[in-house]
């Protein structure tokens, strides 16, 4: 659900909590109520290892030495239905997948100032989440979004005009679910205006340190995490810091994209914050700030398999072999490299067809959810 282009300003089409908060008295359901109606392919895979293709090589970096794993789970999304969703848990825990990340809109939440939807929106947050963690997942809520009537816009990723709100909001989620979701992220790339608008660092801080306290009053023993920067973006989280960020987070997210990106992970930082080589800039900025000690946290990275003839530098995929062998060498370059990177969620767990090539064909799993080699490589790297 990540914009990598620089410049770029995709709309969340696809994202079920990110469509404008309904209004009571429209006939018509909100897109993510379709979800409890929307077909998925189905897929008939064999049982067991023979689901997984054979690794090319082994890990050289013991598994137990690695950063935890996790995978970027669209299970609120309008592109599954509820079998779809059971089958991608599946596929993933197959795979030795033990965290998945989840998107919880506010928006979706408290579509109207009165009260929370109780009708829909809070009842299929519930059994999204309680599907997951039957499965055994331990869970990354990313919370954030606003309805229309806290920010004033038909946007919700227009931030709210007061972060109280979105405080309490939190507060509240994190008091519902605190047995279910294990961490809790506040936005998602709030760097990035298509996704946080206006994406002000000193906006964006106000609403992270009015939240914090809220969520960790309600579940003190999960971390907060500083939303996922887009890209390893060292200056704006300087900026941040001068509007007071420190003291406001427990782990720093970020999501280390490549540009061009089909660049691989081992490409050599040049200063640019577009490569997952750039991820000591924003750990110095941590320490300078005293948080040095505090956890980084990918809660995107990844690569797409599309290949389409004549797509810009910012939208050029590799191959899906090309795809698991970058997984895994991006996995091992962290262990080795950036001791402090204590987990990273892969975007994402299944391709999709909304006519982004490039953004569509990120997925472990193809569309009809069988594996790309990708799958196998993940689980060569997990724990037994």
């Amino acid at each position: 659900m990540i914009a990598r282009r620089l410049g770029a300003a995709l709309a969340a089409a696809t994202l079920l909590c990110s469509c404008a908060a309904h209004n009571e008295s429209a006939s018509s359901p909100s897109s993510q109520e379709s979800a409890k109606t929307a077909a998925a392919q189905d897929a008939k895979l064999p049982a067991g290892d023979s689901f997984f293709p054979t690794p090319t090589a082994s890990p050289p970096v013991p598994v137990s030495e690695l950063p935890t794993l996790g995978v970027q789970y669209n299970g609120t999304w309008s592109i599954y239905d509820d079998a779809a969703r059971g089958r991608v848990l599946d596929r993933l825990s197959a795979a030795g997948v033990k965290w998945v990340r989840i998107d919880v809109s506010w928006a979706t939440l408290q579509p109207h100032p009165g009260g929370y939807d109780m009708q829909w929106g809070v009842p299929f947050i519930d059994h999204v989440l309680a599907q997951a963690r039957a499965k055994g997942f331990k869970i990354l809520v990313t919370f954030w979004q606003a309805p229309k009537w806290a920010n004033g816009s038909d946007n919700v990723d227009a931030p709210p005009r007061d972060p109280r709100q979105f405080a309490a909001a939190a507060g509240w989620a994190a008091n519902r679910w605190k047995s279910s979701v294990d961490a809790w992220e506040i936005w998602n790339e709030p760097n990035f205006n298509g996704y946080f608008v206006g994406a002000n660092p000193a906006t964006y801080t106000r609403l992270l340190c009015d939240t914090y306290p809220a969520v960790k009053k309600a579940d003190p023993n999960s971390p907060v995490v500083f939303g996922g920067l887009m890209y390893n973006d060292d200056g704006w989280l300087k900026r941040a810091y001068a509007a007071g960020a420190h003291g406001c987070f427990d782990v720093l997210g970020t999501h280390p994209f490549q540009g061009p990106s089909k660049a691989p992970p081992s490409t050599p930082d040049d200063g640019n914050v577009w490569n997952l080589t750039h991820t000591p800039a924003v750990h110095n900025v941590m320490v300078a700030h005293g948080d040095g000690a505090k956890p980084i946290w990918f809660t995107e990275f990844g690569w797409s398999s599309a290949q389409p003839a004549n797509a810009k530098p910012w939208n050029t995929g590799v191959s899906e072999q090309t795809q698991a062998a970058y997984l895994t060498q991006a996995v091992e370059i962290t262990a080795r490299k950036y001791p402090y990177v204590k987990a990273m969620f892969w975007f994402r767990d299944s391709d999709q067809s909304t006519g982004n090539a490039h953004e569509d064909h990120f997925g472990l799993l193809r569309k009809n959810l069988t594996p790309k080699p990708a799958l196998a490589a993940m689980k060569a790297l997990t724990p037994r």
